[in-house]
Formats: structure tokens, C-alpha cells, sequence
């Protein structure tokens, strides 16, 4: 495969690229494990401060993830006149290891005690050390790094030119900000009565985490093996 100044920058635009990356997008940004640790931090003595740095972390585990994946993907010369299999194999690739992580969570249900998780109590007042460590901890084992790296496939395999690819990854990225993003600019607006929804979202989610958790496994899994087998059968 020849170099990119041989992929025209116009052979794609970063929008059209964008609808191809709608799954991994809306899988980025909804991330149960990092919407609860921010309302927790949110709840803390240094809410901007602690939220800051634990997206500053999810930040750097996926750009170190994207940098390394593009880098790879280039020196291997991955970009196809015909992606539709590449993409089509890495789609059901991620979509089978959902399900497969979906199932395992629900067959291994811990024990049910009174008090709350250990990582729970830890990250409502945390010193910034420790808010760092737990993000780039749920960063580097979020099963949203099976997601980039399909949607990062999704780019390599395209003819779009550079620009576009970068604007692609930039996307990419932004959507798993939104997690941090949203309950932010609620806690910031919304008042009083915002931050009490808050702390009642809080509680819910905790309460129900591991089901939660499941569900979205489950879901995203069969959106993804079910384009999977389309792009393998068109």
C-alpha cells in the first residue's frame, strides 16, 4: 500500500467517516463505571478538581490507546480498497467479547452485604493521587477499549485522508468525555435541586450497577455482532 499522500484528503469527509462511527461513539460515551465515579467525585469536597483528573486520566489511557493502535495500523499498511471484512471481523470480534463479558458478569454476582463497595467509600473525598491511580485503573480494564479499538479500526480501514482519520480519532475521544461532560454541566446549572438528582442518580446506579452493567454488555454486544455479520455478508 502506498503512503498516505497516496489516500486523497477528500476521499472521505471526517462527517461521512463519523456516521461509521455512530456504535462506538454512543459505546464511548455511555460507561457506567465512569458516570458513577464522577457523581462521586461530584459529591466531594473538590468536585471540579477530582472530576478533572479522572477524565484527564480516561483521556490519556484512550489517546496512548488511539496513538498506539494508528501507529501499528499504519506500519502494517491496513487500509483496504475493500474494508467491509476487516471492519466486519473486528465488529464481531468486539461484539462476541461483550456477550462473553455480559454472561460472565451475570453468572458471578457478588455476595450482597449492607455496606457499600470498597472503591465506593474510597472515591467520596479521595486525595488527587488516588483519583489519577482509579482512573487510568478503570480506564486501562474498561471493556470501552474493545469499542475504540473497533472504532479506531474503522478509520484505518477507511480511504479517508488524513485529516478526516485525525478529526475520526478526535470524535472518538470526545464522545468519551461526555461521561464526565454531562453530570458536570448538570451539577454546575442545575442548582439545589440538580445536585439532589444527583445524589439520588448516584444511589440507583449503585444500587443497581452490576444489572446495569449486564444490560449494556448484552446490548452493545448484539449491535455489534449484528453488523458484524452484515458487513461480512455484504
Amino acid at each position: 500500500m502506498t503512503p498516505d499522500a497516496a489516500r486523497p484528503d477528500d476521499g472521505r469527509t471526517v462527517w461521512e467517516l463519523a456516521t461509521q462511527l455512530v456504535p462506538e461513539m454512543l459505546g464511548l460515551l455511555v460507561t457506567p463505571a465512569a458516570v458513577v465515579a464522577c457523581l462521586l467525585l461530584l459529591g466531594s469536597s473538590h468536585p471540579f478538581r477530582n472530576v478533572a483528573a479522572l477524565a484527564g486520566s480516561f483521556l490519556a489511557v484512550y489517546a496512548g490507546v488511539s496513538v498506539l493502535v494508528l501507529a501499528l495500523g499504519e506500519a502494517a499498511g491496513t487500509t483496504t480498497d475493500d474494508p467491509s471484512t476487516a471492519r466486519g471481523g473486528i465488529s464481531l470480534g468486539a461484539g462476541v467479547l461483550f456477550l462473553a463479558a455480559g454472561a460472565w458478569s451475570w453468572a458471578h454476582s457478588p455476595a450482597r452485604t449492607g455496606s457499600p463497595p470498597g472503591w465506593v467509600v474510597r472515591l467520596r473525598d479521595p486525595a488527587p493521587r488516588l483519583v489519577v491511580g482509579a482512573g487510568l485503573l478503570l480506564a486501562a480494564v474498561n471493556p470501552n477499549i474493545a469499542i475504540l479499538a473497533s472504532g479506531l479500526g474503522i478509520v484505518l480501514t477507511s480511504d479517508a485522508g488524513t485529516g478526516a482519520r485525525l478529526g475520526g480519532v478526535g470524535l472518538l475521544l470526545a464522545a468519551s468525555m461526555l461521561d464526565f461532560a454531562v453530570p458536570t454541566l448538570v451539577f454546575v446549572v442545575a442548582g439545589r435541586r440538580g445536585r439532589r438528582w444527583l445524589r439520588d442518580a448516584t444511589g440507583w446506579l449503585l444500587a443497581h450497577n452490576r444489572a446495569i452493567g449486564v444490560v449494556v454488555l448484552v446490548a452493545f454486544g448484539l449491535l455489534f455482532v449484528g453488523r458484524g455479520l452484515a458487513q461480512l455478508a455484504g
